[in-house]
């Protein structure tokens, strides 16, 4: 399987080591030696996306957004997401872009209380589900996609084993999977993060922590990353452990990336435990480029742009559109995904790694 679509998300989702003090310095020194090439992009013909480094251009949609407006899409890519915002804030109101991609639920509050975007009054957002809406009368941010993080098992060891698939997160606890289950740790890993995020919104603020002690001395295994725990240790890749916490999009991923090896995916996703992630994108504050920058972030949530999004992403677009058949059939949208308000996440986040890591570790 080419592992770069996967390991893209997991470079996309991993906000926590970015968050720290010696990121913020490094991210300094990369502004400090921008060239002039770096700063906004005054050009009518050209307009500037700033986002992560694993981000996919959709191509058919970008070259017909040029056609329409005549201007040419550049992207600049600056590490993963926190990164990529940490950078940004740096350079607040004298940006290197003119809109910004990538500021997911975990962060958006951050970016909004940094006076980091222009408000925005994209006509075309009305189309959008209010479940993807940041709230708090936000008029900066706009969803583009959304995707989630899941249990995903090994179906045929466990029909070999004649023992049912885990379909809940309390599952995990129970003895019958003790020993089977491997995740990427939230102090390192984005999808860690997120998979706390939803053992928090599923067994509030006391239980979240009983749960994970329950998980330890059910033997669940925990890796730094998202890819060590996927082509590590799940038996799909060659490990011991058939369940493992990877993306809602796994199972197409799985078909797309074999290259024809395989016609259908191995790994079956448990619904149930999904955790949401919606990515966002906002007109940077000092654009000169406002209105073309203002089209732009119109286009991203019209049909051309959202219709790509599941095979160049690997996520679920926002807006009502038919989805590729090998979503359709193997990852199909999740209905009730677990998830918190953008605000608490913030607020709490470092203290629930912390306590996270007594826990585990």
């Amino acid at each position: 399987m080419n592992t770069n679509k996967p390991v893209r998300r997991e470079a996309r989702w991993n906000l926590m080591r970015s968050l720290s003090c010696g990121l913020i310095i490094v991210a300094l020194a990369a502004v400090v030696g921008c060239s002039t090439d770096s700063t906004t992009s005054t050009k009518t013909d050209e307009i500037v996306l700033v986002t992560y480094e694993s981000f996919a251009l959709p191509e058919k949609a970008a070259a017909e957004f040029t056609r329409q407006t005549g201007t040419k899409i550049r992207v600049i890519k600056s590490g993963d997401a926190a990164e990529m915002l940490t950078k940004a804030l740096l350079t607040s109101g004298s940006p290197e872009g003119d809109v910004i991609f990538g500021i997911d639920n975990t962060l958006a509050t951050r970016a909004i209380d940094s006076d980091l975007l222009s408000p925005v009054d994209v006509a075309v957002s009305k189309e959008i589900d209010d479940r993807f809406g940041v709230g708090n009368g936000n008029k900066t941010l706009v969803p583009i996609d959304h995707g989630e993080v899941c249990l995903n098992y090994d179906a045929a060891w466990f029909t070999e084993h004649e023992l049912d698939a885990p379909k809940t997160l309390e599952d995990l606890a129970d003895e019958r999977y003790k020993g089977l289950t491997v995740m990427p740790s939230p102090v390192t890993s984005s999808p860690g993060l997120a998979m706390l995020v939803g053992t928090v919104a599923s067994f509030g603020d006391e239980g979240w922590v009983q749960y994970w002690q329950r998980l330890k001395a059910n033997d669940v295994l925990v890796r730094p990353s998202w890819s060590d725990a996927y082509y590590g240790d799940y038996t799909v890749s060659g490990g011991n452990r058939p369940i493992v916490v990877s993306y809602a999009s796994s199972p197409p991923a799985e078909v797309v990336f074999s290259e024809g090896k395989r016609t259908e995916p191995v790994s079956e996703v448990a619904t149930g435990t999904c955790v949401e992630q919606v990515e966002y994108a906002g007109v940077l504050r000092g654009t000169k480029n406002a209105q073309m920058a203002e089209r732009l972030l119109e286009f991203m949530v019209s049909s051309p742009w959202q219709q790509e999004l599941p095979l160049t992403n690997f996520v679920y677009p926002v807006i009502d559109v038919e989805l590729p058949e090998e979503f359709q059939r193997w990852a199909p949208p999740v209905d009730e995904p677990l998830t918190l308000p953008a605000a608490q996440i913030n607020a709490n986040r470092e203290a629930w790694v912390e306590r996270w890591r007594e826990i585990m570790e």
